[in-house]
């Protein structure tokens, strides 16, 4: 079955813009892949209410907007449009201007592409280069599961239920329900999951100014660290203090460096085993992601500062649940384990030999 990709071009002068939709149009008229639905806007505060709305998937965007009897000339048109659209929905944008210095710094290959007026004929390259990205269908695909989620929940749960859920309640607890529905039922459906990719443990960039456990902390001098204080202490505005631990990077890790000496099996199983999966012990390993480089955040390396002393430290990512609260979980264990003799196995081995034979 074809994808079809809905092109909105915004382009004021009709000619440019008819040329435009023929070379689009032209282009994909044999894909077997992508079916092109290209349509007009030749005003732009029209295409930006267009594209809010959700009509298109992809947008062509001239910059200048040409003067006529009611309007002067502007050079800022399209990329103020640009910047509504970005506050107001994702569509990627493939702007196409005689004025390609004045947005040039917003290009972002393939999901927003600067073209000139004279690159006409790249116009289908970066839309497929766009649709393959599959970031159009990803954002369509994350929408339906969204809404299907949260219509699912309204019909059976909330609207039989309603007045016990509003009653002494408002929008935003039905909101707070609805979404942690949503959070609820995406952990599980990760959880399904074998493995996960090293980006699904973190929320990139970290969500809010308010720091909570698990937030991957950036020290001015360059070293990392990560909060293990609990949320409650700071959700209610009680800390004064905040647990961190020291994160080094994985290289300087002893088994780590066992490995990379001898690129084993063994080896790597002790790796393994201790650091990179490890979920009790003294190692927790954060893999790398975009800023975050490869790290092991040692539990024996925790440090006590104050809230003053955090200020100035940058909140590169958040650790998502459930790896935030495995993290205190370890942190507890690791600092609380009580040591015991280890029991005579082989005291064990004999009652039990002997308990045998006489059977």
């Amino acid at each position: 079955m074809k994808q079809v990709v809905r092109v909105l071009i915004i382009e004021d002068q009709a000619r440019e813009a008819a040329d435009a939709q023929r070379e689009i149009t032209d282009a994909f008229e044999g894909n077997e892949e992508i079916e092109v639905l290209v349509s007009l806007a030749s005003d732009f505060d029209d295409g930006f209410t267009r594209v809010r709305n959700g009509e298109s998937d992809v947008v062509v965007l001239d910059v200048r907007r040409e003067a006529t009897a009611s309007v002067p000339e502007d050079d800022t048109a399209g990329h103020a449009t640009y910047l509504d659209i970005k506050k107001a929905r994702f569509a990627p944008v493939v702007f196409w201007t005689a004025l390609p210095e004045k947005v040039i710094d917003e290009e972002m290959p393939p999901l927003v592409t600067v073209l000139t007026k004279e690159d006409i004929e790249q116009l289908p390259v970066a839309i497929t280069a766009a649709v393959e990205s599959r970031a159009v269908a990803t954002i369509n695909e994350i929408e339906q599961q969204v809404a299907d989620v949260l219509t699912e929940h309204m019909w059976n749960e909330l609207a039989p239920n309603w007045a016990e859920y509003t009653a002494d309640g408002d929008a935003a607890d039905i909101s707070q329900v609805l979404l942690s529905r949503l959070a609820r039922i995406l952990n599980d459906k990760r959880e399904q999951a074998n493995a996960s990719h090293p980006s699904h443990r973190y929320v990139y960039p970290s969500p809010s100014a308010h720091r909570a456990p698990g937030d991957i902390l950036r020290a001015t001098d360059e070293t990392w660290w990560v909060t293990l204080t609990p949320a409650c202490d700071f959700a209610q505005d009680k800390v004064k203090f905040v647990l961190i631990a020291k994160a080094d990077p994985l290289e300087t890790n002893a088994r780590y460096q066992a490995w990379a000496e001898k690129r084993s099996n063994g080896a790597w199983k002790e790796l393994e085993r201790n650091v990179l999966r490890a979920t009790q012990g003294r190692y927790y390993y954060l893999p790398a992601f975009r800023d975050i480089p490869d790290l092991v955040l040692d539990l024996e390396n925790v440090r006590t500062i104050t809230v003053d002393e955090l200020e100035p430290m940058e909140a590169v990512a958040s650790l998502v649940s459930p790896f935030a609260e495995a993290l205190l979980v370890q942190h507890s264990q690791f600092r609380g384990r009580i040591g015991v003799p280890d029991l005579n196995a082989g005291l064990v081995q004999a009652r039990l030999l002997s308990s045998s034979a006489a059977d």
